[in-house]
Parts: C-alpha cells; sequence; structure tokens
C-alpha cells in the first residue's frame, strides 16, 4: 500500500512525542542517516506519525521510468542506463515521496517482486513485475510490528538495505533494479525484539511512551475528537503548520551540505562511541550525520555539543544491548559522564601544554639574560663546542582523547528457528512439486512449462494441463514455543527450591533468545492457575515476570497441566506450524483438585494423559529432594510420555539439549 497526500492526521498536530518526531523529520532530511526505528507501548501515535510524515515531504525530481530513478545517480534501473548510454535524454517529473507499507504477512513475491505469469504465458516474454521494494525507491518503507516479520523477508531487507539494489534470481530469470528507502520499523517491545542484524541497521531508535501530565494528555484527546469528528475542518486549520514544517524540511535539506563539523567536535563524537562500549563504526558515523542534520534543522552551520548529545540519544539505545535481558537503552548519567570526561581530558591536556609553554617562556628569558651577559661580557673566551641543550620534559605530549576503560560486551549470535516445508505463500521458496486439490495456486511458474515441453515431445505442441502444474515448495524458519508451567506453592518456597527453579528458567531463557523462540509462562498456586506470561518473542517481559513470580499456598497440579494444554491448543490454531513444548517445574505434591472432593492426583494424571493424546512434547523437571521415591512425578511423566530429569541432578546445559531433543 502506497501512501502519499491523504487524509491523515497531520504530523505537526501530533502533541509531545519529540524524539519520534524529531527522528523522523531527519530521516526525511539526511536518507543517509539510515532510517528510524520507533519503540513504544500501544497508543503512542507511532503509526501516526509516520503515515503523517507523508504530507509534509517535499517533491522530489524523478525519472518517468517504472522506478523512479534519480537524476544524476549512478544507481538506475536498466532503461534509464541505456537511455544514458545512447545518449537519448532521459525525461523527468516531479512527484511527492511515497511512504509504503510493508505487511508483516506479506508474501516474498510480493515484497521483491516476481514474474509476470500473464506475459510469460499469453506471450512468451519474461517480463518482471516489480513489488513492494521497487515503490519504496527514493521512499519510505515503513514496516509496522517489525518484529513480526518472517526471517526470511527480514534477510531480504538486510541484502537491499545495505546494497541499495533489489536483486532477484528465480524461474530462470535474473533482474535487478534500485531500492534505496528509508527503513521505518515500528514495534511495541512487549511482543518481542528483533534480530540483532535488522536492529543494527537501523541508523536512529526512538523509545517513546504515553505522557503522563494532565494537561498533555487532555490536549492529545481533544486534537483527536476534533479530527475524528470533521477531519476536513481539522486539515485545514493545520495547513499553515504543516506548510511550514515542510518548508523548513526544504531549508535544511538545502543547508546541510554547509555544515561544519569541527576536529574538537568529531574527536567528542568518537569518545563518546568509545565510552558507551558500542561495537563497530556505523554508531560514530550515524551520530556525525545526525548531528549534522540537526544543526541544519535549526538552521545553522556549526555543530555543536548539544547537536552530539541529541544525536547520541537517538544513534546509541540500540547499539549497546549488554545481555538477553536487558533492552536496549542509554542512560542519561553515563552520557553525562562520557561528555564530562572528554572535558576533563581536554582540560588536562590544555593545563599540560600551557605549563610547558611557560617552561619555554622561563628558558627563553633565562637566554636572554645570558646573551645579554655575554654582551656585557664582550671579549671575553666562550666555552668551545658548547651548544644549548633541549630539556625533554619540556615538551608538551600531543593531545589524547581520555576515555573510560570499555566494558567487555559479547552480543549473542543470531538465533535460527526450526527450518519446516509450510503451507501457503509464506516462506522462501525452493523447488516445487506437484499440485494437489487443496494446493493454494503458488504456481512455479517454469517448472510447469518445462513439464509441459517434455511431455509434449513427441508431437511438436505442448500444451499445459493440469498434470503439468508445479507449485512452489516454500520453508520458513518455524518458531518453537516453550510454555513454562511453574509450580509457585509453599511446598516449593517453604524448601527452598524456588530459587533453584527460577535460575534454571532464567538460563533456558537465555537459550530461548539465542535460538528465537517464543515462550510463555503458566503458574499454579492456591486454588487456580494463571497465564503469567502469554506466549510473546519477549524474552524481558518473561524474565521480568519470573523474577517477580509470587510463592505460597497450596499446589493445583491438574489446573496448570489442563491451562497448559488450552494455550497450546490456542496457538496452534493460530498457527498449525507452531512446534510447542510443555516445560513443567515442579515438586508433585498435589492437593488441589479440579471439582471440590476430587482426588488431586488422579486429575493431574488425566489431564497428563489429555497432554500426550494431543501430542504435546513435554519435559517434567522434577524439584523434588526429599520423597523422590513417593512422588507421583515419574507416573505423571509417564502419562505424559514425557522425559523425567532431577531438577538438581542436571546442568543447564544438558536442559537445553533435552528440550531440543524434545522439539526436534
Amino acid at each position: 500500500m502506497i501512501h502519499s497526500n491523504g487524509a491523515t492526521f497531520p504530523f505537526a498536530a501530533i502533541v509531545g512525542q519529540d524524539l519520534m518526531r524529531l527522528s523522523l523529520a531527519l530521516n526525511a532530511i539526511n536518507p543517509s542517516i539510515g532510517g528510524v526505528l520507533i519503540r513504544g507501548e500501544r497508543g503512542t501515535a507511532k503509526s501516526t506519525a509516520v503515515r503523517g510524515l507523508a504530507a509534509v515531504l517535499p517533491e522530489i525530481e524523478v525519472a518517468t521510468c517504472a522506478y523512479g530513478c534519480a537524476p544524476g545517480s549512478l544507481n538506475v534501473c536498466e532503461d534509464c542506463k541505456e537511455q544514458r548510454q545512447n545518449g537519448s535524454d532521459v525525461e523527468y517529473t516531479t512527484r511527492q515521496v511515497r511512504v509504503v507499507d510493508l505487511p508483516v504477512s506479506a508474501t516474498e513475491d510480493r515484497v521483491i517482486g516476481t514474474l509476470d505469469l500473464e506475459a510469460a504465458l499469453a506471450r512468451g516474454e519474461r517480463k518482471f513485475e516489480p513489488g513492494l521494494l521497487a515503490a519504496a525507491h527514493r521512499g519510505l518503507l515503513y514496516v509496522d510490528e517489525v518484529n513480526l516479520l518472517d526471517d526470511h523477508l527480514v534477510d531480504t531487507l538486510l541484502d537491499s538495505a545495505a546494497s541499495g539494489t533489489n536483486l532477484i534470481e528465480r524461474e530462470g530469470v535474473q533482474f535487478r533494479h534500485p531500492s534505496e528507502y528509508i527503513l521505518v520499523g515500528t514495534m511495541n517491545p512487549e511482543e518481542g525484539d528483533l534480530r540483532p542484524q535488522l536492529l543494527d541497521r537501523f541508523g536512529l531508535a526512538a523509545e517513546i511512551r504515553g505522557d503522563t501530565q494532565p494537561a498533555i494528555r487532555a490536549e492529545i484527546v481533544r486534537r483527536r475528537i476534533a479530527y475524528d469528528a470533521d477531519p476536513a475542518a481539522f486539515l485545514a486549520e493545520w495547513t499553515g503548520a504543516s506548510a511550514e514544517l515542510q518548508q523548513q524540511i526544504v531549508r535544511a535539506q538545502e543547508l546541510l551540505p554547509s555544515v561544519d563539523v569541527s576536529p574538537e567536535m568529531l574527536s567528542l563524537i568518537i569518545h563518546i562511541a568509545i565510552a558507551m562500549g558500542v561495537d563497530g563504526h556505523r554508531a560514530d558515523i550515524v551520530m556525525h550525520k545526525t548531528a549534522s542534520t540537526i544543526a541544519a534543522w535549526e538552521g545553522r552551520t556549526e555543530v555543536t555539543r548539544d547537536d552530539i548529545r541529541r544525536a547520541a540519544e537517538l544513534a546509541l539505545p540500540h547499539r549497546r544491548r549488554r545481555d538477553p535481558f536487558t533492552p536496549p537503552h542509554l542512560d542519561p548519567d553515563e552520557l553525562d559522564q562520557a561528555i564530562q570526561s572528554f572535558d576533563a581530558s581536554r582540560q588536562a591536556s590544555g593545563s599540560d601544554a600551557a605549563e610547558a609553554g611557560m617552561e619555554k617562556r622561563q628558558m627563553s628569558a633565562t637566554g636572554e639574560e645570558t646573551v645579554a651577559a655575554s654582551d656585557q661580557n664582550a671579549g671575553a673566551p666562550t666555552q668551545a663546542g658548547a651548544e644549548r641543550q633541549i630539556d625533554p620534559d619540556s615538551i608538551p605530549e600531543s593531545p589524547t582523547v581520555a576515555a573510560h576503560e570499555r566494558l567487555p560486551m559479547t552480543r549473542p549470535r543470531s538465533g535460527r528457528r526450526t527450518q519446516h516445508e509450510v503451507q501457503g505463500r509464506r516462506g522462501r521458496s525452493v523447488r516445487s512439486r506437484h499440485m494437489k486439490p487443496d494446493d493454494p495456486p503458488d504456481v512455479a511458474l517454469l517448472d510447469t512449462i518445462r513439464a509441459a515441453a517434455l511431455r509434449g515431445i513427441g508431437d511438436g505442441t505442448p500444451s499445459i494441463t493440469k498434470d503439468d502444474v508445479r507449485i512452489r515448495r516454500r520453508m520458513r524458519k518455524v518458531g518453537n514455543l516453550m510454555l513454562f508451567v511453574v509450580d509457585g506453592s509453599g511446598s516449593m518456597a517453604a524448601q527452598r527450591r524456588m530459587q533453584l527453579t527460577k535460575s534454571a528458567v532464567l538460563s533456558l531463557l537465555a537459550d530461548a533468545y539465542q535460538r528465537r523462540d517464543r515462550v510463555g509462562l503458566v503458574t499454579f498456586r492456591k486454588t487456580d492457575a494463571h497465564e503469567t506470561v502469554p506466549p510473546t518473542n519477549s524474552l524481558d517481559l518473561a524474565h521480568a515476570r519470573m523474577r517477580e513470580l509470587p510463592t505460597g499456598g497450596r499446589t493445583p497440579l491438574a489446573q496448570g497441566l489442563d491451562l497448559a494444554r488450552r494455550v497450546i491448543l490456542r496457538e496452534r490454531a493460530r498457527d498449525a506450524e507452531t512446534k510447542p513444548i510443555v516445560i513443567l517445574l515442579t515438586d508433585g505434591v498435589a492437593n488441589v483438585g479440579l471439582e471440590p472432593g476430587s482426588d488431586p492426583i488422579d486429575d493431574a494424571m488425566r489431564a497428563a494423559r489429555r497432554l500426550a493424546l494431543d501430542r504435546i512434547p513435554a519435559l517434567v523437571i522434577d524439584a523434588d529432594r526429599r520423597r523422590a521415591r513417593l512422588s507421583p512425578l515419574p507416573d505423571l511423566a509417564k502419562s505424559m510420555m514425557a522425559a523425567h530429569v532431577r531438577l538438581d541432578a542436571l546442568a543447564s546445559g544438558e536442559l537445553t539439549s533435552l528440550i531440543r531433543l524434545a522439539t526436534a
């Protein structure tokens, strides 16, 4: 879907969210910054801001080709390149910058483009049908809920964002076209994080939250109600402010080439990057570009310390992840300390230089007195071979950037889910197969034509029949779902086993982070079970809930197993390719039945058998230390068709191996 100047809430009318609005405006001025990731809770105008930006973006000059190539650019389509080589004049026109939506459910063909079936079958032409990456060239590519995007589409975005081109090789056809765009993504951190590779590709990151000031919240409500009541009147009211904002963007674009970053400000950028412990050099480059753009945005040609500080607030948070459970952040106090340490180092270097200069002046004065004395003693003999010696201590050292020792920082390896053949059009195309009656119409054109040609060799008149049709086989990384079912009863807490249980779960969560698994948490205590964490990719949320897990009360084991089964069946209904595993951590002291008067152990056994009948893989981790022989957990595990292991007898590595084996 392509957005232009349509009836959307005006960008200029958005209240608050200064970091988000600034980051979007800076990318509109200077696309080389590399896009922006907007992280925030629901209902904070993330999508509204991105779509509203389209109305204030200035017009650009584009070629009349299918891709809107830029005048003077070397990255152009084949048609424009051929016209230039032939000496023909390329026709240009103007249009507004586009904002192109990339839906989370988009297929690979829709994103990168595909072969035109009609042209191939009717006229025998190999004609390329452009996708969303072609439409987004020289515009904004907007991905709402970017953290939920399929991995194979993320790989495609990484390739095109890095090269500025989209290369398609399929159906015996190779095609290339320019694809330079500003990548804008929005996400709710509670629904999971991004792969580190994609996270680093965003030039800037803005963390936003709902405003807590009553006056600002009231103004937000008033403006939204006014817009919903009469959109045309509201847009007319904000026409002047929108036009002024557009002119400010144009002026900043014209001023940007004249902005200067002094050597001192560049040293400050480098110092901050080192002190903050970021990987690589992309952070330094992005800070430089962002600080320059901020200066141009405010009508200045000199970058100031405040520009660099604001640039660091946008360029560094998502590049400083310390461990799987620490969300991307930038501590303002730590940033201030880095700037103060830079000032201290500069002052120290200046003091050393001043002291050295004073010593030089003293030496010079001493030399003048010596010359004067020698003039007064003109005829006196001089010492043969005497020459002036330079004190090495008087030579000033070259200034250096003093910085804190860089903290060791390791980034977890990229997760890899299980490759699985999937139905439908989602997933990467690999090979083909015969079409079945219930298959979707995802035709592998080249293989279909080849099958028809081979069948028709004898009479020389090949034609496509139903038996010739081949459809694509698609592979997708299918996420595992690890559902922790944790006993929070008083018996767990009384015997001090909950600490060991939490440690085991946290280690398993770290493994789930590396493998990009989804996790959920069901807890049972007192008389009922609760879905403490619905299945999510947000390991931060699961980690926080696990640490805050309350304990105490009786042990409704049957209720915990029953709720776990309902959660798994619900997730399977949403995505039939989900690969779940139930990980039960308990001491087995079941003392609450499903019904008043029912036997708690019998109820737990029936709930366990229902899990086995639904073919839900499971692992029972026994936290009991005292009553191993009397524990019902071995029989419970047998009813669940699950492995039964002792918690205190296994290292975390062995636990993760068992889980991987169960989900294989």
